[in-house]
């Protein structure tokens, strides 16, 4: 039996990672608005080792369009991952791909460890509930944001497997470098490990001064690496940093209406469900900390949940902020099974909780199985990015030198070595064309554009289902529509 589940665990593992880079290789699904923000700063990077990006700076640098608006981290170790594969059009799907199976597998290895630590006994049901665990998982890793909280996950990851096995010469080190690691990828995520990292030390070891002193040893070495080797002053990131905050979030409206509630946090296409992972997570931490009186603990875990929900809630399509906890929400749904499954005297606490998991991660499960449908369903009507790339070219001579071709968000990866000539501002006004992705629009025939007339539409019409299942609105590949200025 047990042979039969980890042949099986792996066969799962292998087919997750084989379908992932099979996504990559093909440029699927197709990256969103964001990822222009942070993936070419890696192109610029190689090829003009210039930590810069001129199709967002955030409107801080706008004549040499310093990377300025975020931590370099994630551009950084995308670039290094670049150049270590052969050079095309999709290696940034591909880099982040390796980073997030990398998440995956680290996350695993803590799972592993607990398992062992805790004594965990063998049985059917921890094997099929391991494997459901492992499937629904897979819905909340994705590349399709490009945002650096790919990075920070498999930091997140690393830190779950760092205080699961708990090295007592070097578990709060550990602690103090991946937070400063995280930090210099992302802010936001950044808090969240802060505190999460205070609650540690005062629920382990009483805030004893020894790990305090050696987690901030470890924050201050990778701290002091980053200031030496930084290429711009770190206080003009630090300002930017904060004048890209207020632009972003304390001046956003806020999107609070049920519907838009609903479609980023229950019926979210890539993670569905996700606010009750979330929710389980803090009710059954509260629950630990207070059976334990670790008041102080749980005053801290309060303060998290705030911090999580004004970062995810402010914006709606913010969801990434709390998308980013995912291994740790994956690693409680895990401990709750497993302490019910081995808890002689169940409560009814748990006993209900790790049904309610059972049915979560079955609802979870949904959204990588109607991914990786869509792809393979949709095959007989691919359009490759090899594809666009041609329409691109052949667009892009017809245009006068001293004008631009618009591009819509998700084509950018195809166009960077003619970055000087593309803009992503459809208001611009010195565009002559503008190329318009189907599964960026998600409408089956093109749109009007102010000012514009279509010249060639090569849209398909179909919805792509499976039998008479719909698997989404339109074909998601690189088929696309061309205006030309009136």
């Amino acid at each position: 039996m047990k042979s039969v589940f980890k042949i099986t665990f792996a066969l799962i593992l292998v087919a997750y990672a084989y379908i992932v880079f099979d996504f990559a290789l093909n440029g699927y699904p197709g990256f969103i608005q964001d990822s222009t923000c942070f993936l070419p700063a890696a192109y610029f990077i190689n090829h003009f080792h210039q930590l810069i990006n001129p199709l967002y700076d955030a409107g801080l640098d706008p004549v040499q369009h310093r990377f300025l608006f975020y931590p370099p981290l994630f551009p950084y170790t995308i670039a290094f991952i670049n150049n270590l594969l052969p050079e095309f059009y999709n290696n940034m799907y591909v880099s982040q791909t390796i980073i997030d199976l990398s998440s995956v597998v680290v996350l695993l290895i803590g799972i592993r460890v607990y398992l062992l630590k805790q004594n965990i006994p063998s049985s059917a049901n921890l094997y099929l509930f391991t494997i459901l665990w492992l499937i629904a998982l897979f819905s909340f890793y994705g590349i399709q944001e490009g945002r650096p909280e790919v990075l920070c996950k498999f930091f997140i990851s690393c830190f779950i497997l760092n205080n699961v096995y708990q090295s007592k010469r070097f578990c709060n080190f550990n602690n103090g470098i991946i937070v400063c690691l995280n930090l210099i990828t992302s802010p936001v995520s950044t808090f969240y490990l802060m505190l999460i990292t205070l609650g540690l030390l005062i629920f382990k070891s009483g805030f004893k001064i020894k790990p305090i002193v050696l987690t901030l040893l470890g924050f201050g070495v990778v701290l002091c690496c980053f200031v030496i080797v930084y290429p711009y002053h770190v206080m003009e990131l630090v300002k930017s940093l904060q004048q890209h905050s207020r632009n972003v979030i304390a001046n956003r409206y806020t999107t609070n209406s049920l519907k838009t509630f609903i479609s980023f946090y229950i019926t979210y296409t890539y993670a569905p469900l996700l606010i009750i992972n979330f929710s389980i997570t803090v009710f059954y931490t509260s629950y630990i900390l207070l059976k334990k009186n670790k008041v102080i603990s749980f005053g801290l875990l309060i303060i998290l949940t705030c911090v999580i929900s004004y970062f995810s809630f402010k914006d709606m399509p913010m969801n990434y902020n709390m998308l980013v906890l995912s291994p740790l929400f994956f690693f409680v749904l895990f401990v709750i099974f497993v302490k019910e499954l081995n808890t002689s005297k169940t409560t009814l606490f748990l006993k209900g909780a790790s049904v309610i998991v059972v049915i979560i991660l079955f609802v979870n499960s949904i959204g990588f199985i109607r991914k990786t449908l869509l792809f393979y369903n949709t095959n007989d009507k691919k359009v490759s990015y090899l594809v666009f790339r041609k329409e691109f070219i052949k667009t892009l001579r017809l245009t006068d030198k001293n004008k631009k071709l618009a591009i819509t968000f998700s084509l950018w990866p195809y166009c960077l070595d003619q970055y000087k000539r593309i803009t992503l501002n459809k208001t611009d006004k010195e565009i002559q064309y503008l190329i318009d992705q189907q599964s960026y629009s998600g409408s089956n025939v093109p749109q009007p554009e102010p000012n514009f007339k279509l010249i060639k539409n090569n849209f398909i019409t179909d919805h792509p289902k499976l039998g008479k299942l719909p698997l989404g609105n339109v074909y998601p590949w690189y088929q696309t529509a061309i205006y030309e200025r009136n």
